[in-house]
């Protein structure tokens, strides 16, 4: 689906997310992480309101937009129009092409590069945790309980905090979200894990565990929660552990379970914890609160990287080749990092920034690998390759990113003044040059 046919949908809709529309006003949206925190205004060249990863991010991003856009290849400093023509030389030359970056994009750019993707055939991959596992999208079988943040605000007299130090991935997820007081009632947090996220007191409690026990721990209180006979088989250590927590469900009215992407390779982790918040759904209000991967300077829009993709692709990465009417996805097979260790493509494209893996995997294969860099890496350490630089959303404040819960966020602007958003607009470039070069044959040999 395009990107204007996902915003008429948005249209027809709109008491599914009435907070996205544009204000009347401008605002300044902090795109340090998958938050967007919107309360945050920059003043005597810091962001007031935001935490110290936000600030440091601001300073970083200011840094890099010094001087507008700029154009550099091999190290050098070429003209604007120099560099994309060399962009698009390399990508149409390419044998098998991958895009990837998309995580600190704006949703246009996103849709953008899933443009240019199609027009040469490309792999894409965003470095979704999901597209990186061997079973892939366990939730899509599992079915997946979520709500938005404010739901956990506004309704959850309990929080589960599973195996996630909030306060060390997402700053201010706990000052918005968890500690505001409960309209009508109390909210009490219970942390359970390694390590406690918040000080011990009455309304909180940390039930500490080790890290090789989540499996584990979450069929534990599903059976405890299940009551006779299946609990019968809860081995007792465990069960003594757990009961404080089973104690507070049972007592609870809303229960929110506050999780992260866990480094669990085959995804039973994530199976776990999605099947047992389904099974307390039956019985009462109850939700998981899967917090993105902790990307703080960089993957604010992971979320809408893997929606976009989801919606023209079926999968949020992994895509051996973008093709909207019938895309191939390999989970655990093709993604990014995995598609350039073995050698399978010869030109990334990287729209915004890359994961440390995934550049490791990019700096072994030397000059075997062409890459073309579009976004706001203020660093000038890639010295081969096309890079085109234009200043990051954080400064531009121009397009619209889903914040971590899938919720429209619109990064500036007002209603009638929208901002046109560079990286956008760069992407489009490319595909354009592309475009005139004509029809090439991508891997497998499929004309494009």
């Amino acid at each position: 689906m395009t990107q204007a046919a996902w915003r008429d949908d948005m249209d027809r809709a709109p008491e599914r997310d009435p907070g996205r529309e544009r204000p009347d006003r401008p605002v300044h949206v902090c795109t340090a992480c998958s938050l967007l925190c919107d309360d945050v205004v920059p003043a005597g060249g810091v962001l007031a309101a935001a935490c110290a990863a936000g600030q440091a991010v601001w300073s970083a991003s200011l840094a890099s937009s010094a001087g507008g856009k700029s154009a550099r290849v091999d190290g050098r400093d070429v003209s604007w129009e120099e560099g994309l023509d060399r962009a698009a030389a390399l990508v149409t030359a390419a044998r098998r092409v991958l895009v990837s970056g998309l995580r600190d994009a704006p949703l246009d750019a996103i849709t953008a590069a899933c443009d240019l993707a199609e027009a040469c055939g490309a792999a894409v991959d965003g470095g979704d945790a999901e597209a990186a596992r061997l079973s892939g999208d366990v939730l899509a079988r599992v079915g997946h309980v979520t709500a938005e943040w404010d739901e956990l605000r506004d309704r959850a007299d309990l929080v589960v905090l599973w195996w996630c130090d909030p306060a060390v991935s997402h700053p201010r997820f706990l000052e918005r979200f968890v500690l505001p007081p409960l309209p009508g009632g109390q909210r009490r947090t219970i942390a359970v894990g390694t390590a406690p996220v918040l000080p011990r007191g009455a309304h909180h409690l940390h039930v500490q565990l080790a890290p090789d026990t989540a499996l584990n721990a979450a069929r534990a209180l599903h059976g405890l929660l299940a009551g006779p006979p299946t609990a019968a088989h809860v081995p007792p250590d465990l069960g003594r552990l757990l009961d404080p927590v089973h104690r507070a469900i049972d007592s609870a009215k809303a229960v929110a379970f506050v999780t992260s992407p866990t480094a669990d390779a085959t995804g039973l982790v994530t199976w776990s914890v999605a099947s047992l918040v389904r099974a307390l759904a039956l019985s009462r209000v109850a939700f998981e609160i899967p917090l993105p991967r902790h990307a703080i300077g960089g993957g604010a829009n992971a979320v809408g990287a893997a929606a976009v993709c989801t919606w023209r692709y079926g999968s949020a990465g992994a895509i051996s080749r973008a093709d909207r009417h019938g895309a191939r996805s390999l989970p655990g097979e093709d993604d990014a990092e995995r598609l350039v260790g073995r050698g399978e493509v010869d030109c990334v494209v990287a729209v915004g920034g890359l994961p440390e893996a995934l550049e490791t995997a990019i700096a072994s294969r030397g000059h075997d690998l062409s890459v073309v860099r579009l976004g706001a890496d203020a660093s000038l350490r890639h010295e081969t390759g096309v890079f085109l630089r234009v200043p990051p959303p954080l400064v531009t404040q121009s397009g619209a990113m889903l914040r971590g819960d899938g919720r429209w966020v619109d990064l500036g602007g007002t209603a009638t003044s929208p901002r046109p958003d560079p990286l956008c607009e760069t992407v489009r470039g490319l595909l354009d040059r592309v475009a005139r070069r004509g029809p090439r044959r991508p891997f497998g040999g499929v004309t494009a």
